[in-house]
């Protein structure tokens, strides 16, 4: 069986956490589930941080610096929870020809998001990453109707928490799980978006081609919720997390074992230029649209 050496870039988050307990813990019958995977190396911005998946959920050791890393590794996990580092810390590893999950947000920067999806592929590299409520029940059955023209759609509601004043780049850092909850249940087809700001956060109007999605990124309450509009019938539920975290964990697995991307690269990228979108949008108050530019 080949074994395979991850490398996890940016401590802090606690999806570093789950990635390092599911592939470096036993479970209470001496088992692993992923007996071909391994968390080698760490290495990020907090020292403190960088020890504890060491001490606490078993990584086998902290990293020097990045190139000791790309050097002793077969994939790379990039999970800061500052979005606006996730360039710098995938380019190198990237370049040299190793698999990557890129956490949400894929990027901040447009351009930076370009460039890592075409570097990725003049090396051919796969990717996977972004928010894991893409692997949610909610969302998953709603892409799986659209895909399937199970339903016409007349338009839509998700709402997702926000942190508009968080130290991890502001809006960018909790809003990809909503941009990523639309784009994956109504198409990563949008044309434009109006916003505004209000006491709840920020309420977004997403245009398609023939029906509109509402987006609540709510400021004060950590509500997740989904309703499709269709000419038959309205879905409409909260969102469970629930096994949405194993899913990622099983994409990136099925990933670096297989090279088969559970997204495009373009699909990976997208959400940047919609996340900015939306910002200029409620900070100009005018409609902006959504062009992504591959």
């Amino acid at each position: 069986m080949k074994q395979f050496r991850i490398g996890i870039v940016g401590t802090e988050n606690s999806h570093a956490h789950g990635f390092t307990t599911a592939f470096n813990k036993a479970d209470e019958n001496g088992n692993y589930k992923y007996p071909d995977f391994r968390v080698t190396l760490v290495y990020g911005h907090y020292p403190e941080e960088n020890e504890r998946l060491v001490k606490e959920f078993g990584a086998d050791k902290v990293a020097e610096n990045l190139e000791e890393m790309v050097a002793n590794v077969d994939a790379v996990i990039v999970c800061a929870r500052d979005g606006k580092f996730h360039y710098e810390f995938a380019k190198p590893f990237i370049e040299a020809g190793i698999p990557a999950f890129i956490d949400k947000p894929f990027t901040t920067n447009p351009d930076e998001a370009v460039a890592l999806i075409n570097l990725a592929k003049e090396k051919g590299v796969p990717l996977c990453g972004g928010s894991m409520l893409k692997f949610t029940d909610n969302v998953m059955d709603a892409k799986a109707a659209r895909e399937k023209g199970e339903r016409e759609i007349l338009g839509g509601s998700i709402c997702a928490p926000v942190i508009l004043k968080s130290e991890y780049s502001g809006f960018f850092f909790y809003a990809s799980h909503l941009a990523e909850m639309t784009l994956e249940s109504f198409g990563y087809n949008p044309l434009s978006v109006t916003a505004k700001l209000s006491k709840g956060g920020v309420c977004a109007t997403v245009n398609y081609e023939n029906f509109s999605v509402s987006n609540q990124f709510t400021e004060n309450g950590w509500n997740y919720a989904l309703s499709v509009y269709t000419t038959k019938e309205l879905v409409a539920s909260a969102v469970s997390l629930d096994n949405a975290g194993d899913r990622e964990i099983e994409e990136f697995v099925q990933m670096v074992r297989t090279g088969h991307m559970g997204n495009t690269y373009e699909e990976l990228a997208f959400p940047v230029f919609y996340l900015n979108a939306v910002k200029k949008a409620y900070e100009t108050g005018e409609e902006v649209k959504i062009e992504a530019k591959f």
